[in-house]
């Protein structure tokens, strides 16, 4: 389940992989809300476009490679920017590695085993 405040949109993307495919297979494309409570219908609505008019944006590179070419420079570019490289070194995720009532245990992959 995704956790999401009133007023959170979202696009969620669910590779649909097939063994005969060697690139993506396909995707499918969500786009959902919540109510947005403290907005009328209006607000709401044109907030649900603008996340339909990301979601379209799959599809429209698809059509127009050009597009997509200069969309990916500028995605590449950006990403560069933000410092968010593959290249750039991340930190390990934490594992949870148990959970008993109230206390988790997580397994930051360090080799101290918790004394360091």
């Amino acid at each position: 389940m995704i956790e999401m405040d009133d007023n959170e949109f979202g696009i969620l993307l669910r590779p649909v992989i097939s063994r005969d495919d060697d690139k993506f297979g396909n995707l499918e494309v969500s786009v959902f809300s919540n109510q947005m409570p403290e907005v009328d219908d209006e607000v709401h609505a044109r907030y649900m476009f603008l996340a339909y008019k990301m979601a379209s944006l799959l599809s429209f590179c698809e059509e127009h490679p050009e597009f997509d070419d200069m969309l990916e420079d500028y995605t590449t570019d950006l990403l560069e920017k933000l410092g968010l490289t593959e290249e750039e070194k991340r930190e390990p995720k934490p594992k949870v590695t148990s959970k008993k009532g109230n206390v988790i245990t997580l397994d930051f992959g360090t080799k101290c085993g918790g004394n360091g």
